[in-house]
């Protein structure tokens, strides 16, 4: 007997975990939306910190305020080239694009280029776990999932990880899910 589908996920660990969370029924929704942020964290470090620095001195200095919006487009396009594949980074620099070209300040560009990106991220990995759940477990099972981990991005706060991710809030530990000890740890009634 296998323990689940979500062990064979092709994923990192943090979407694994999340998966197990949302296929669970004994997991609330409260503690689906909090294994949602380890998943969207684990990405943002492997996939965007490498790079937020370049990101940060092509949309400008980020305590000054910017009228126009300066952004040159040829070291946008560099970037990209320069991490192929990465299409999490590519996600967050379209949406820094189009938040600049809408009039937003560089700081708040950068703020809803990296939510933009990190909500995409959730709803691609979605997609990506219901597939292996249909051919794993079957359709019902797979509806069931899906629905619950779209609950669980929709409550999980992915404005404060954004915030936290470009640096704008104090660093602090990173939200796991609580682990549960005893019988009264158990659902709440």
């Amino acid at each position: 007997m296998s323990d689940g589908p979500h062990k064979s996920l092709p994923m990192r660990k943090g979407w694994k975990k999340f998966a197990e969370h949302a296929d669970k029924a004994a997991f609330e929704l409260e503690q689906v939306a909090d294994a949602a942020i380890p998943a969207l964290e684990g990405d943002w470090w492997e996939d965007v910190a490498p790079s937020i620095d370049a990101l940060r001195k092509i949309v400008g200095d980020t305590r000054q305020f910017s009228l126009f919006g300066n952004i040159s487009m040829e070291a946008i396009e560099a970037l990209k080239q320069n991490n192929p594949g990465n299409s999490l980074l590519c996600a967050v620099v379209d949406g820094v694009v189009r938040a600049v070209a809408s009039g937003q300040t560089n700081e708040e560009a950068l703020l809803s280029g990296a939510i933009a990106a990190l909500i995409d991220r959730g709803a691609r990995a979605i997609r990506q776990v219901e597939e292996h759940y249909l051919r794993k477990a079957g359709a019902n099972r797979a509806y069931d999932m899906r629905t619950r981990m779209e609950d669980g991005i929709s409550r999980a706060p992915v404005e404060a990880l954004g915030r936290r991710m470009l640096g704008f809030d104090p660093r602090i530990a990173p939200l796991k899910p609580q682990k549960l000890q005893g019988l009264d740890d158990g659902v709440r009634l």
